[in-house]
């Protein structure tokens, strides 16, 4: 366990979900609009009331979320080869158009008194992307903190890799992390980096006290910049020939050590 002293807070009772910014309805097919695509996707989208309008291919099979999908939005059945040429990917039959997002700044997101943040620093493939934003919806996070640069965008491969949980998510754009990182520590939240080399396993540090998990890209990790002004560095030991977890399965894997700990009654740890 670290020798610092814990910083504590009491838990604040969380916060409804930031107003919905409205907009004047664009066509679909502009490249300004902010498309996904992808059933599990777009329904959860519409279920999170992000969603203006829904375009279906004609013709598609016909399932229980396209059903849900007709009741919470507009939905209008279009030509499959107008799908195809909307949506790059596997979009099974369905593409909807997004009501424009509102980023939180840094000061919103602290003024909630979040317990448990998650910061990115150079995930820059929209997969792993998508992948960490679905476990950090899962395990309830207060807020998601991305960099302006070195940062995939939030796109519709994104979304569609988070199956939508992406809609749900407090996200604070942040022009740089290192003086993030310095912010946050003055708010009272511990910074943890996941580090294959850090000097703890999870599961040997106290994470029930306000913390923010910072996670590096594929290949270089966390910078040494942001790194150097973290409070702890975590590594998750490897048991196999492996030397590291890819970051999505890192960030699931620290995730559920935070909800452990913060679940599980301290003499059953």
């Amino acid at each position: 366990m670290s020798g610092r002293p814990l910083r504590r807070r009491a838990t604040p009772a969380r916060s409804p979900a930031p107003p919905r910014a409205s907009a004047p309805p664009r066509d679909p097919g502009s490249p300004r609009s902010p498309l996904i695509y992808g059933r599990n996707a777009v329904l959860e989208a519409a279920r999170a009331g992000r969603v203006r309008r829904a375009l279906l291919a004609r013709g598609a099979e016909p399932d229980a979320r396209l059903e849900e999908l007709r009741r919470l939005t507009r939905v209008e059945e279009v030509a499959p080869d107008r799908i195809d040429a909307l949506a790059p990917g596997v979009h099974q039959g369905v593409v909807a158009e997004l009501m424009p997002r509102a980023y939180w700044t840094l000061r919103q997101l602290l003024e909630l008194g979040p317990t448990l943040l998650v910061a990115l620093d150079g995930v820059e493939d929209p997969q792993n992307l998508g992948a960490i934003l679905r476990s950090a919806e899962a395990a309830a996070v207060d807020g998601v903190i991305l960099p302006e640069h070195r940062s995939a965008p939030l796109s519709a491969a994104a979304v569609k890799a988070s199956s939508g949980a992406s809609e749900y998510l407090r996200l604070c754009r942040v022009p740089g992390l290192p003086s993030t990182i310095s912010e946050l520590g003055r708010a009272g939240i511990w910074c943890a980096a996941l580090d294959p080399r850090g000097e703890l396993p999870p599961w040997r540090f106290d994470l029930r006290q306000p913390v923010c998990l910072v996670v590096g890209g594929e290949g270089r990790g966390v910078h040494r910049l942001v790194r150097e002004r973290c409070d702890v560095r975590l590594r998750l030991p490897m048991q196999g020939r492996v030397p590291s977890l890819n970051a999505a399965a890192a960030v699931a894997v620290a995730l559920y050590e935070v909800v452990r700990q913060r679940t599980v009654p301290s003499e059953r740890r």
